[in-house]
């Protein structure tokens, strides 16, 4: 008989950890660094202060020495939550992620559980952005140590556009390139998408995603539509926030003003074991005749490599 407890952790975990930190504008604190080898395997934080440390301050990830971040992206993008995407009496869930915010306070929580490894360093780190409001978080890193750097050097990395210094506006005929990823080989595990900001009508949600792996000219992957790509569909029948299939979330609190906005999320390494490429993954947000609106967005690709 198999052992039911092999799955079982065998190595010790650790846990770094910050209670009520204050991060003033423009600053950048260190939320967990350790030598390694070893990987973190989940990040929990809460963040306070306002809009700004909750939605536009980031989340950034550098590894084994390097001085640039392989992943530098914002709170807001990252959890979908931009624009109202929650409230205080719900939560938002997908495998690998789960996000909570009070849309009156801004008050927000995550838990992520894609792994982190690391080969001789890490450094998370939470930047609040200088626009006037101090940020008070608390976080949990949890980790192990290893011998050896068991992910062979891959590591958790990041393509997007943040919303408040990259966003992208577009008219209802453009494409928009998310993520053009070259060398190899590696898998895309997470994809977050805010859009509809500024748009005239759903229709922006028509627009199909599309991965091509490996240079190959057609794409190997195509959605039916925005919202089906996040497991959801028909415009989500007028329902705001809400859980799709145990891999997605949508978050549609259809703010005053901004009514067809809408922030997704789902985890593609729990749907689909992830997208693997070989030498390169391009992934398109594609225009089509039922959509007559342009709109501005930001998102996030996670992807190991």
């Amino acid at each position: 008989m198999a052992n039911p407890l092999a799955s079982l952790r065998q190595g010790k975990l650790r846990i770094d950890k910050l209670e009520n930190v204050r991060v003033p504008p423009n600053t950048e604190r260190t939320v967990f660094a350790r030598t390694g080898p070893g990987v973190v395997v989940s990040l929990w934080m809460a963040l306070g202060g306002g809009n700004v440390p909750a939605l536009d301050a980031r989340l950034r990830v550098a590894y084994d020495g390097s001085p640039a971040p392989a992943i530098d992206i914002d709170m807001g993008t990252l959890l979908a939550t931009h624009w109202g995407a929650g409230s205080a009496n719900t939560s938002h869930s997908c495998p690998h992620l789960h996000v909570e915010i009070d849309s009156a306070s801004y008050q927000t929580a995550f838990l992520s559980t894609y792994p982190l490894p690391f080969g001789s360093s890490i450094r998370i780190s939470y930047l609040n952005i200088d626009a006037g409001q101090t940020a008070s978080i608390y976080s949990m890193a949890t980790y192990g140590l290893t011998s050896t750097d068991e992910a062979d050097g891959r590591r958790l990395r990041c393509q997007g556009a943040r919303y408040v210094d990259q966003k992208v506006t577009r008219t209802a005929a453009s494409t928009t390139t998310l993520a053009q990823i070259t060398g190899g080989p590696g898998s895309i595990v997470h994809h977050s998408y805010v859009g509809g900001v500024g748009a005239t009508n759903l229709s922006w949600l028509e627009r199909n995603f599309s991965v091509a792996v490996d240079g190959e000219p057609t794409p190997q992957i195509e959605a039916t539509g925005t919202e089906d790509w996040f497991d959801s569909g028909w415009y989500f029948h007028g329902r705001r926030d809400y859980g799709t299939s145990i891999h997605s979330y949508v978050g549609t609190d259809r703010p005053a003003g901004n009514v067809n906005v809408v922030g997704m999320a789902t985890d593609l390494w729990s749907k689909w074991g992830g997208i693997p490429f070989t030498s390169s993954a391009v992934v398109r947000s594609l225009p089509e005749p039922a959509c007559t609106t342009g709109d501005t967005l930001c998102w996030c690709l996670l992807y190991y490599q």
